[in-house]
This record gives structure tokens, sequence and C-alpha cells, in this order.
């Protein structure tokens, strides 16, 4: 017998019993909005965020084009996150008022993350290769349902850490970046089955998480998949990459371009952009005594309780 039948999980079909659909989304809707509207902004990055929202839709082009607040440019994330905040500004600020507004773009973000999360995780748990082990006179839960009851597993758990607790509520382009993460690690799983279509989600979350952050952090989420692709074989890498990162450059490309050509002054553009990449590459590098010390006070308690799952 081969490893790979000797190692699967013994569950009976009773024992993979799905939660409501109407409760699963109850609980989503619940702590997605619950301390969402209705409060100030709070302090630090979450005041920053709505001050370059507002700063979009009360703007013109080149606020758009280039994020600032009163004029001085914020280059630290990209734009994508406040570009969808300024855009709720201007729809709903009439009605809701401008803060509360700009936190429907974290709630589209956050809802978004959840639909993700559950797709991808379903996908991979109805693949034939992660069934449980087949009893000879039946009883063994089918593909469906045990995709299912792994997919409510992960959105929960997903909604227990900590760390989303206070991130998942504020105008912060953190929120935006958790979703294109959760985006491209499902055209990933959903290039298993359907290549093409993977690589655009792939690409699309890959340039989206550029436009909300910086380069840095796509690119290793780029290095990551090529590692899992060559230890992988079913996941496709040449026809994934064809699809993705063409898509991917093309989305970024597009913002530069229209920077460069929109601005007032061509220089204005390219030293944004400039700045723009140089902060991120400041961002990340050999951690020192500061960034030691806080993932020491908080890394446990934020990934609380993913990390002990995942050990």
């Amino acid at each position: 017998m081969s490893a790979a039948k000797t190692s699967r999980v013994h569950l009976t079909a009773a024992a993979t019993g799905t939660l409501p659909r109407a409760l699963l989304l109850a609980i989503c809707i619940i702590y997605g909005l619950a301390g969402l509207f209705g409060r100030d902004p709070w302090k630090n990055e979450d005041a920053a965020g709505f001050g370059v929202m507002w700063q979009l839709a009360t703007g013109g082009t080149q606020d758009w084009l280039m994020p600032n607040i009163v004029g001085r440019p914020y280059g630290e994330d990209g734009p994508l996150v406040f570009w969808v905040g300024a855009l709720m500004i201007r729809l709903f600020g009439g009605w809701l008022g401008a803060p509360d507004a700009s936190r429907i773009a974290t709630a589209l973000f956050y809802f978004g993350t959840c639909t993700l999360i559950w797709y991808a995780t379903y996908l991979l748990g109805r693949r034939a290769e992660v069934q449980p082990f087949a009893y000879v006179f039946g009883g063994q839960p089918n593909a469906r349902d045990y995709g299912r009851t792994l997919a409510d597993g992960a959105l929960l758990i997903f909604l227990a850490c900590v760390g989303l607790a206070m991130r998942g509520h504020e105008t912060t382009p953190q929120v935006g970046q958790v979703c294109f993460v959760a985006m491209s690690l499902y055209g990933m799983v959903r290039s298993l089955d359907k290549p093409i279509q993977g690589g655009i989600w792939l690409g699309a979350g890959l340039g989206a998480l550029t436009l909300s952050s910086g380069p840095v952090i796509p690119l290793v989420l780029l290095v990551s998949v090529i590692i899992c692709g060559l230890a992988c074989k079913p996941l496709g890498l040449p026809r994934l990459l064809l699809a993705s990162v063409p898509l991917a450059l093309a989305l970024v490309a597009a913002w530069m371009a229209a920077a460069y050509f929109g601005a007032t002054d061509h220089n204005d553009a390219v030293t944004f952009i400039r700045e723009w990449s140089r902060y991120d590459r400041r961002t990340y590098g050999a951690p020192n005594a500061t960034a030691l010390n806080f993932i020491a006070r908080n890394l446990l308690l934020f990934t609380w309780p993913v990390w002990p799952i995942a050990c």
C-alpha cells in the first residue's frame, strides 16, 4: 500500500458536518461590521489613511495619480486602496459622512478576503489527493462536503486571528494587501484545474498587491509561487507565470504611465514613483532591535490561533 493511501485522514461523513450558510455569513457580517462605523478615525495609520482618501475625494486628477495629504506626497504605500476609499467617499459621503463612507472600502476588502480564503480552501479540500480514507463499506464524506468543512474551518481560523481585530477595521492599505494576498493564493489553487483562469487571478492579485503596497511583498510572493511550482508539478508553473506575470506588470505600468503623462511636471511623477519604490525597499531588511522587540511582544498574539495550528 502506498504512503499516500496510508497517510489519509480517517473521517466519517457525520464528522464533517458544515456550518449552515446563514450562520457562517452572519458571523462574517457581525465581525466585519461591528465597530467599523459610527466613530472618528483612530490614531496614527488609520487617520493617515483616511486623510489620503479624503484628499483624493476632494482633489483633482493629480491627487489620484500621486496620493498626498494636503500636498505632501504619501509614497509609503501604493494608491489602489486609497482610490477605492476615495471613490466610496464620493459615492456615499453625502449620506454617511466621509469617515464612514471611506470604511465601506475596508468592508469590501474584508469580505473579499473572507470569500477568497473560503473558496481557495474549498477548491483544495475537494481534490482527490486530500480526500479522507475510503472505508470498505462506505461512510466517508464526499469531496464536496469535505471541502466545505475545511473551508469553513479555514475561514473561522482567519476570523479568530487577534491581529485582524484592529487592522480589519481601519482605513489603511494593509486591509487591501491582505485581500490581494488571498487573491493571489486563490489564483494558485484555481490554476490546478484551470491554469489560464488561475493565472489571471494570480496576476491580478500580484498587480493589485503592488499597487496597494510596493514591489517587495509581491516579488517575495512571486518567488514563493515559483518555488511551489517547482516542488508541486500539478501547479503547471510555465502556463501560470505566462498568464500572471504580464498582467501584473501591465497593471503597475498602467499606473506609472498615467502618473507620468498626467502630471503637470513629469519630474514630480518620476520622483514620486522613485520614492515609493525606495520607501518599500528601505522598509524591509535585516531585523533591528526595534523590530525584534515588536515581534517578540506582538507576533504570537497577533497570529493567535494560527501559529499553534500551523505548528
